[in-house]
């Protein structure tokens, strides 16, 4: 892996985990001193997040974290509602004893961290479950444009979670599609991973999460 890739990588799991903000500047000086390294590899490594919709480069300006587009934000839940529902369902008679174990951990541990109220504890473990369903999905392509999209809306996500009740509301949906995954029953997890989305549209694009 190039040196960019890894720090485009490092960059990207920083912008999901929040430690960014939306519109908030990447200075590719302070970037270099961080990673030792000129600033050439930076800005490849910037380019690829704004390839990926998590960075927006202005011209004489420079490099600022993708800003939060309600509508925009609207349509890819939308679309994550069909494909990522497509995805979950595909992936379950692939999921082995391991993989459900692994994914009783993760709920155990959001519940841990809803408890301690840590959003980013939780954000990471919401990553990892997602993560360990897609890759028992056969379908790559699917599970390539899902990633994409999950992503694009890393950082509103984040913001979502700013309290124990909002992460509780999450936590019920990630239960029922772990439930129908562990019972192996496919059409149950497609229902409820699709119920989820939707709900989570619902409750916060109704009253969306303040940037602070």
């Amino acid at each position: 892996m190039k040196i960019s890739e890894e720090i485009a990588q490092t960059l990207r799991d920083e912008i999901i985990a929040g430690v960014y903000k939306p519109r908030e500047r990447l200075i590719e000086e302070e970037l270099s001193e961080k990673f030792f390294v000129s600033r050439t590899p930076i800005r490849e490594a910037l380019k690829q997040l704004e390839s990926a919709g998590l960075v927006q480069i202005e011209p004489y300006k420079g490099a600022f974290i993708s800003d939060i587009d309600l509508e925009e934000i609207r349509n890819i839940y939308d679309l994550r509602c069909v494909l990522e529902s497509f995805v979950v369902g595909l992936a379950v008679e692939h999921i082995t004893t391991d993989i459900i174990s692994q994914l009783r951990s993760c709920v155990m541990r959001m519940e841990n961290c809803i408890e301690a109220g840590d959003a980013v504890g939780f954000a990471a473990e919401d990553d990892k479950f997602h993560s360990l369903i897609f890759m028992r999905c056969p379908n790559k392509v699917a599970v390539r444009y899902v990633k994409q999209l999950l992503d694009l809306t890393a950082s509103f996500r984040r913001l979502s979670w700013r309290t124990v009740t909002s992460m509780r509301h999450s936590m019920k949906g990630h239960q029922k599609i772990f439930d129908a995954i562990a019972a192996g029953d496919a059409e149950a997890a497609s229902m409820y991973a699709a119920r989820h989305i939707r709900l989570y549209l619902k409750e916060n694009l109704t009253d969306p999460p303040q940037i602070l």
